[in-house]
């Protein structure tokens, strides 16, 4: 099994050039391949790219995916879910899953899920970044990232 993986960010194409990024017509973004499964199912999620996001604090998923691994949404710890710009929160319920990613490790984590999620999945700081060290490399193009397996912190 290998230790590290080394990706390339995945070139997202934007609807409208971004002023913020100079006019940019794609946005690189590191993303993974994961596989969702249950405690009680045995079939996992089709694989769903994530992002590598250090600025979540958790992993989270779209409810989507709770309802294809037939995981009862409000059955989960509630919680809610806000961004980095002031708005109504919503609510979010997590849930203990296992994450296979890039059909190379499989880990168990408490991830939560949340209807409003504008994206597939996120990788976040606790259950990803606990138990892999990431390194973000932006000088090439496209930009790179290594991940590599770590024992758990307590």
């Amino acid at each position: 099994m290998a230790n590290s993986l080394i990706r390339q960010y995945t070139g997202l194409p934007l609807d409208k050039p971004d002023p913020g990024l100079g006019g940019a017509k794609t946005i690189w973004a590191p993303l993974l391949g994961v596989r969702v499964s249950g405690k009680h199912l045995q079939r996992p999620s089709p694989q769903i790219p994530a992002f590598v996001d250090s600025g979540s604090p958790y992993c989270l998923f779209h409810s989507a995916v709770a309802d294809y691994l037939h995981i009862n949404l409000k059955s989960g710890t509630e919680a809610e879910l806000g961004g980095v710009i002031s708005a109504h929160k919503e609510a979010l319920y997590f849930h203990r899953v296992n994450l296979t990613i890039e059909n190379t490790w499989t880990i168990e984590v408490f991830a939560g899920f949340s209807k409003k999620l504008s994206v597939a999945a996120i990788l976040g700081r606790a259950g990803f970044f606990d138990r892999f060290r990431v390194r973000f490399d932006h000088s090439q193009s496209p930009p790179e990232f290594e991940i590599e397996k770590i024992d758990l912190i307590n």
